[in-house]
């Protein structure tokens, strides 16, 4: 970075100097919403991923080094943020297209324009294809319109130095453009690049960006959190790849991969093992998690994983094992009696009431006391009074007291304390003080809770991706009603049962399971009143996961059926949907817990111990498999209908 970047950042650092960092943010602002924009090509959500970069370089001010490039740290950065954001966003993406090839009809008749709209969508990913040095060049000269004398300065070399790399690496994109369908000359890619690359950012966006970062982004939003978490794992990756080539995979938190069922003929992965989990008196529990994992608590009271860890975190709790397609064992004890899946963490407690934990730990989520990733069960929140665990964002447990406890990230208000600060609280914290909870969920920022009446309780970003607007602050009846029996998380959706059997839902993708009005992407008409799906009223049970389209349902007869709403993956006209119907699963055995997960995973466990599956297979893809390129990836799964058996293999690693 220049010497003034650093004079300003170490000034900031040692001094907590809210004058340095603004002049920062004043100078680079247009630079970091310029990448953004020109990645995602919404202007909200750029403001709101420049307000991510610059929370991240304030938390990272004492660690950048003096020969950091700070314009070249924040374009990365900046990328690494939208690549996130993109993500999360995947539904617009169809919209953006169509945007992009009608401005190209509209821009034939100016070349610079036409050039400069054939470009711009491939613009960061040829940069990111660049060397450092490289990279940093063409960002000195024409993001920040530097002459080649300042670049030189700046990378510690000569003038002529300076215009040989930066023709050099001209050159290199040309080649890449030229690859990829837009051909052009140097000079023309160079002087459409410095007249166009950088826009100016909204102009109370610097102070509102410095007000944010200096306070370490406490005051941001769930959904500038979330930016910030997976534009952290992508750095921490990119930086392991760059030192060894085999390293750990960290893949964007909260994103929903976009696949599209395959109905194949594919024969199960090679079992190796047993086909029987061990038995005995506990009750057995099945988590689905979003990384692709699943952990089953036998009813011997032992721990078992299998699938994958796509999020790069190690879910499955095995050490050195990241994916497997058999069950393993996680450890050696029989005194597990409950688990709690979430995205990237997971809990579990034992029979002496003490809460465990393992995972990714960014927000003290694990309840160990520090921000320790740890790949098997560490001991928690202390206590030997625990009776029902809960994890998304942050995690919640309730006590044999009735009494409720959360700790982890404050997003939108998903602790419930009344505050969204502290925006991380490092220990557990009481959630009001009521004492009779009887079960606890988090998905993402939201939280929903039963209580020993039947009443049936919500708090947290009504629409589940925190754009939304009244935030539960603290547990908020949702329902009058005081016959709720169960509650669980969908796609943007909240289902519950009620104890006459009829099944009701809530949230910003309602309206696909009850007929309602289309609530958008922007949260604004989120339902966070229940409305009933369908008119059955013998459903007793049934099971999904966060951010899943398939939701699993049991009815009194014992019989198995399915709602399928993953065609909702794909973007079409209200009308072209198929209407959403249970469909039965034809299961025979005796059935001892199940669970549901993705677009059309089902699993089983039976009496006599034996786990059943189908929908995508599950632990085929390594973590390499879901970054490609620098950006992640969507492996395509191989595909089952109809339920066949996984085995088991005792020994942990």
């Amino acid at each position: 970075m220049t010497n003034d970047d650093i004079a300003l950042l170490r000034e900031y650092a040692r001094n907590n100097s809210e004058a340095a960092f603004a002049a920062l943010v004043s100078r680079h602002v247009n630079l970091v919403y310029s990448v953004a924009l020109r990645q995602v090509r919404d202007a909200h959500l750029a403001e709101e991923i420049t307000q991510a970069v610059f929370i991240i370089l304030a938390r990272k001010a004492d660690k950048l080094g003096d020969q950091t490039i700070l314009p070249g740290w924040l374009c990365r950065t900046a990328r690494y943020a939208s690549a996130n954001a993109l993500t999360i966003q995947r539904r617009r993406q169809h919209r953006e297209q169509e945007a992009y090839m009608q401005s190209q009809l509209e821009s034939q008749e100016n070349p610079t324009a036409e050039t400069w709209n054939q470009i711009a969508p491939l613009l960061d990913g040829a940069m990111e294809g660049l060397g450092q040095k490289d990279h940093d060049a063409l960002v000195l000269r024409f993001f920040e319109n530097k002459t080649f004398a300042e670049v030189g300065a700046t990378l510690g070399a000569s003038e002529d130095a300076a215009k040989m790399r930066v023709n050099r690496a001209l050159e290199k994109l040309r080649k890449i453009f030229t690859k990829r369908g837009v051909s052009s000359t140097t000079a023309i890619i160079a002087g459409t690049i410095s007249t166009n690359s950088v826009q100016a950012a909204p102009v109370a966006l610097a102070k509102s960006v410095t007000a944010v970062a200096i306070a370490k982004g406490a005051a941001a939003s769930g959904s500038t959190l979330t930016l910030i978490k997976g534009a952290l794992k992508i750095m921490a990756w990119t930086k392991a790849k760059t030192a060894i080539l085999t390293g750990t995979v960290i893949i964007l938190a909260a994103i929903t991969t976009v696949t599209v069922m395959s109905h194949f003929r594919n024969a199960p992965p090679a079992q190796t093992g047993r086909l029987k989990l061990p038995t005995g008196n506990v009750t057995p529990m099945i988590g689905y998690g979003y990384s692709h994992d699943v952990i089953i608590l036998a009813s011997d009271g032992s721990l078992w994983s299998w699938g994958e860890e796509r999020l790069g975190w190690p879910v499955l709790g095995l050490t050195n094992i990241h994916n497997t397609v058999s069950l393993r064992r996680i450890g050696n004890e029989t005194d597990w009696v409950s688990i709690a899946v979430g995205d990237s963490q997971n809990l579990a407690i034992k029979s002496d009431g003490s809460l465990w934990a393992w995972g990714e730990n960014l927000y003290y989520q694990l309840g160990d006391g520090t921000k320790i990733t740890r790949p098997t069960p560490v001991s928690s929140i202390p206590g030997n009074d625990w009776k029902q665990a809960a994890t998304g964002s942050r995690s919640l447990a309730i006590k044999n007291d009735g009494t409720l406890w959360a700790w982890g990230a404050n997003g939108a208000g998903a602790l419930g304390i009344g505050s969204i600060t502290p925006q991380i609280a490092t220990n557990s914290v009481q959630v009001g003080t009521s004492s009779n909870w009887t079960k606890i969920l988090g998905g993402g920022i939201q939280t929903v809770g039963l209580q020993s009446d039947g009443s049936l309780w919500f708090w947290g970003s009504p629409d589940g991706h925190g754009r939304g607007k009244n935030n539960f602050l603290v547990p908020t009846r949702v329902s009058p009603d005081t016959n709720w029996i169960d509650v669980c998380f969908g796609y943007f959706t909240t289902f519950a049962l009620k104890s006459d059997g009829t099944l009701w839902t809530w949230g910003l993708k309602a309206d696909i399971y009850n007929g309602g009005p289309d609530n958008g992407l922007d949260g604004s008409l989120a339902q966070i009143t229940p409305q009933q799906i369908g008119t059955e009223s013998d459903w007793k049970s049934f099971s999904s996961s966060q951010g899943c389209f398939y939701l699993i349902l049991r009815k009194n007869d014992d019989s198995l059926w399915a709602l399928d709403a993953s065609e909702h993956r794909t973007i079409k006209s209200p009308n072209a949907y198929k209407p959403i119907t249970p469909r039965k699963i034809n299961f025979q055995k005796d059935i001892a817990a199940y669970a549901a997960g993705g677009d059309n995973i089902g699993i089983i466990l039976t009496r006599d111990g034996e786990v059943w599956t189908w929908g995508n297979v599950l632990g085929e893809h390594s973590q390499k498999d879901f970054w490609s390129n620098g950006k992640p990836a969507y492996p395509k799964s191989k595909t089952i209908e109809k339920p066949w058996q996984v085995s088991n293999i005792a020994s942990p690693d």
